[in-house]
């Protein structure tokens, strides 16, 4: 404590600080080491006499230091659930420096913001105790952990459709799965044979009264159905309905019920040797007498797109196979002339339907690709559908219409006699700009067209010829019309 003198006349000073030091100086400091009221006395003195003063001094003490406790809080992501459960514990204490955790399962953690996992089912008190230098404090929280849910056993269920239920032998079935909840099919035809496949093709050759059992099953439990397949004697000739397919099967194509269930015709229950067929695609629909159908292979695992024809009579819920093939057909006697694109099998129904004594307006929707095109130099305009003729054992050429095209492929609609196997076809030459547009069905009229086209074009050759005659040297230049008239008629043509 620094003192000041403020006395008059004075030449001389005493201080008593009350606390038994004293001072002489005019301005003293003091320090009072303990709390108390201490009398301070100045007395100042000069040749005529003293002087003094008291002043009280008051000394406190130190002061108390408030001692700061903790404050014990926690939160948690979650409170419950199914085992194993992870709970990630979240620290909001106050004024600590010390974290002890106690999961209520015999785990225990220091760290301030544990995770921590539950593996069993249970309820579990957390108790979080926090610390300072002055004191404690906690915290309880409840978690409920309970126990795995039990997984509900998903069953299968077995159910399967048949494009015909009934037919002569030989007859060829198409088994559709309808089954949910499967992943495993077994099939038995109840003629010996079996299959594991999910929509397997059948062929029965015999006469006979077949029960078709279906087993499917998941990693829970298996379930079957049964159904009947009726097979009847093969037709006699005198049957008038039937003897007409079996005449439309030899003259216009095979049929593809004539495949053995057991001769390794897993083709889908063609002809064709199965070794041979590249990729196959099936297609279903109901057909009806007078109505135009279109069979659509959606999944474009081969190069056929769609086949469009009317029915000239009803036969309900039909099939159609597409066999795109290795090689070859082992039906066919040779390739047709050109280049090879794809080879290909189309079976529609049974028993020789899809000929021209069943189906009218027939095509066919085909895709080649463009690799193949610029790679082997084909000309467009030469790309040709080829139908086997069975009967005379030889290839038809059947014009084509390029509808459209993409970076990958041509896209192109042919009209067809009938359906059984078929061959694409290029030869190498120039390539044509040829535009794409729809599909056309040949008329009367187009066909009168052409032919007066071609009168005309021999017409002006006849008068060239005369003029020949009458002016030398014109043989060149009449070479050069006939050659523009050739052009225009081809032009025509397409």
């Amino acid at each position: 404590m620094q003192f000041i003198d403020i006395s008059q006349n004075a030449n001389g000073w005493n201080w008593n600080f009350g606390d038994g030091s004293i001072s002489v100086e005019k301005n003293p400091k003091h320090t009072y080491s303990e709390a108390g009221n201490y009398a301070v006395v100045l007395t100042v003195i000069n040749e005529k006499g003293s002087n003094s003063k008291t002043l009280n001094v008051i000394v406190q003490g130190e002061p108390v230091q408030e001692n700061i406790l903790p404050v014990a809080d926690f939160d948690a992501n979650t409170t419950s659930g199914s085992a194993p459960l992870s709970v990630q514990f979240t620290d909001l204490s106050q004024n600590v420096n010390e974290w002890s955790w106690s999961f209520g399962d015999g785990a225990n953690s220091p760290e301030q913001n544990p995770t921590h996992n539950y593996s069993s089912a249970g309820n579990y008190n957390v108790n979080l105790t926090v610390n300072n230098e002055n004191g404690s404090s906690s915290k309880t929280l409840n978690i409920i952990v309970q126990g795995e849910p039990v997984q509900e056993n998903i069953l299968p269920v077995a159910d399967f459709d048949a494009d015909t239920t009934s037919g002569s032998a030989p007859l060829s079935v198409q088994f559709t799965d309808l089954s949910q909840n499967a992943n495993e099919w077994k099939w038995d035809f109840g003629d010996g044979a079996n299959s594991t496949e999910q929509n397997p093709m059948h062929n029965y050759s015999t006469a006979g009264t077949y029960n078709v059992n279906l087993t499917v099953s998941n990693e829970n439990e298996t379930a079957s159905k049964i159904d009947t397949i009726n097979v009847l004697e093969e037709s006699s000739s005198s049957d008038s309905s039937d003897s007409d397919d079996s005449s439309d099967s030899s003259s216009e194509g095979h049929s593809h019920k004539s495949g053995s269930s057991s001769g390794g015709s897993g083709a889908g229950g063609s002809p064709e040797p199965a070794k041979n067929v590249q990729v196959k695609e099936i297609s279903q629909i109901f057909i009806s007498s007078g109505k135009d159908v279109t069979f659509d292979f959606a999944k474009n695992a081969t190069c056929v797109e769609s086949i469009t024809f009317r029915s000239t009579k009803t036969v309900g819920k039909t099939t159609t196979i597409v066999e795109e093939l290795k090689n070859k057909s082992s039906l066919v006697s040779k390739l047709p002339e050109g280049i090879v694109y794809k080879s290909f099998n189309t079976w529609v129904g049974n028993g020789g339907y899809g000929t021209s004594q069943s189906i009218e307006n027939a095509s066919v929707n085909f895709k080649v690709n463009t690799s193949w095109v610029n790679e082997n130099s084909i000309n467009k305009s030469s790309i040709l559908l080829n139908k086997y003729d069975d009967k005379n054992k030889e290839w038809v050429e059947l014009p084509v219409n390029l509808t459209s095209e993409d970076d990958r492929f041509l896209h192109f609609t042919a009209n067809v006699p009938g359906y059984s196997s078929f061959a694409i076809t290029g030869t190498k030459g120039e390539p044509n700009a040829i535009a794409a547009k729809p599909a056309q069905i040949a008329t009367s009229s187009t066909v009168a067209s052409n032919t007066t086209t071609i009168a005309n074009t021999s017409t002006i050759a006849s008068k060239i010829a005369e003029e020949n005659k009458k002016a030398p040297g014109f043989g060149i230049i009449s070479g050069i019309v006939c050659l523009f008239c050739i052009f225009l008629y081809r032009m025509k043509k397409r």
